[in-house]
């Protein structure tokens, strides 16, 4: 049952991809995972390296759940400045942003991890760098090189709003902004937030839970679902999130019903996004468990923003393009046109792991 070209695990559950960084020469895939079970619990982050984002090389669990609580959604930056100190310039630390979600008080705390080698990570003896309250939701930080001021920029969802911080160590962090939906997009619980830049515009993109009352806005081609990624396109100021065009209806990251927590890798050229595959009925009906894992992650997809009669509109093209690859003594390029009808669809998408 595992597919031939998209990611999963070795064993256990898998959801979010976290922490995609480009680091040592390889690119370095974090994941939710509870390497214990094939059903959600006890998040850890597991971790892959890939030379081409094709063909991925397991590694040891990353990060570990402690007295703080699991190891939630988040992301990793190279400290090429060295501005926390934890490296030099000439051989730059890997940061790991967390979240630290305790079971019981629910509290939601954002914390950092550090490692030298890329592989194993020690936990900041001072997180959390971000504390949080009891039953006051607050994670999935993703951090970024702040072009406007300087430094660099956190932001992370509070479920109906997402914070910005602004750092000039990576180590101590000052609220900036705060950002609210518009009223013509998707509504929800927001999650796994995620802002870039990309061809002289600004990208903010995330992850809905939302209610049935807003399935009016889909469009009339697309399956209703309640779990879906949406984005803006605006500015960055420097300090939050700013849209130049009042939005009339969402936008939608991919119109499949699996496609969920999306992220992009940080320290590349390109924007290339990866998300989770595993997130409806129909792939959790799937009997992956008889193999010992339980999700899959999307193909990479490189990202651009193009000019069309709507308005500015994100591209996705499949990255890298595999269409004359024959590697390993096979035609890739016949699985590969399979996900170009199917899953990971561009428009409802069917059964992902068939391929």
């Amino acid at each position: 049952m595992r597919p031939n070209l998209h990611f999963t695990p070795p064993k256990g559950w898998m959801n979010d991809p976290n922490g995609l960084v480009y680091y040592n020469n390889r690119y370095h895939l974090f994941y939710q995972h509870n390497p214990y079970s094939c059903e959600w619990d006890s998040m850890h982050w597991g971790h892959a390296v890939s030379d081409d984002l094709i063909r991925w090389e397991h590694l040891p669990i990353a990060l570990v759940p402690d007295e703080d609580g699991d190891i939630f959604s988040g992301s990793c930056i190279v400290d090429k400045n060295n501005v926390s100190g934890f490296g030099t310039e000439e051989s730059p630390a890997l940061l790991a942003f967390y979240t630290s979600h305790h079971p019981s008080t629910l509290r939601e705390e954002q914390c950092l991890a550090i490692s030298n080698d890329g592989v194993h990570f020690t936990k900041y003896e001072l997180n959390p760098i971000i504390p949080g309250t009891a039953h006051t939701p607050a994670r999935d930080p993703f951090v970024f090189e702040n072009d406007i001021l300087g430094g660099y920029t956190m932001c992370f969802t509070t479920e109906d709003s997402i914070r910005f911080y602004h750092s000039e160590d990576l180590l101590n962090w000052e609220e900036t902004g705060i950002f609210t939906l518009p009223q013509n997009v998707f509504q929800g619980m927001i999650e796994c937030p995620a802002i870039f830049r990309c061809d002289n515009h600004y990208v903010l993109m995330m992850s809905m839970d939302i209610p049935e009352t807003e399935y009016k806005k889909f469009p009339v081609d697309v399956v209703q679902h309640n779990r879906l990624m949406q984005y803006l396109i605006g500015e960055f100021d420097g300090n939050t999130f700013v849209i130049t065009e009042e939005p009339t209806h969402p936008l939608l990251v991919d119109e499949g019903c699996e496609f969920y927590a999306g992220t992009i890798f940080n320290n590349v050229d390109d924007t290339i996004l990866m998300a989770w595959l595993g997130n409806s009925e129909k792939c959790m009906s799937i009997p992956t468990e008889k193999e010992g894992f339980r999700g899959v992650l999307s193909f990479p997809r490189k990202l651009s923003v193009v000019d069309t009669k709507e308005g500015y509109r994100l591209k996705h093209e499949f990255y890298p393009d595999l269409s004359n690859d024959t590697s390993d003594g096979k035609e890739i390029s016949d699985v590969f046109v399979l996900e170009k009808i199917s899953a990971d669809g561009l428009k409802a998408s069917t059964n992902v792991i068939d391929i």
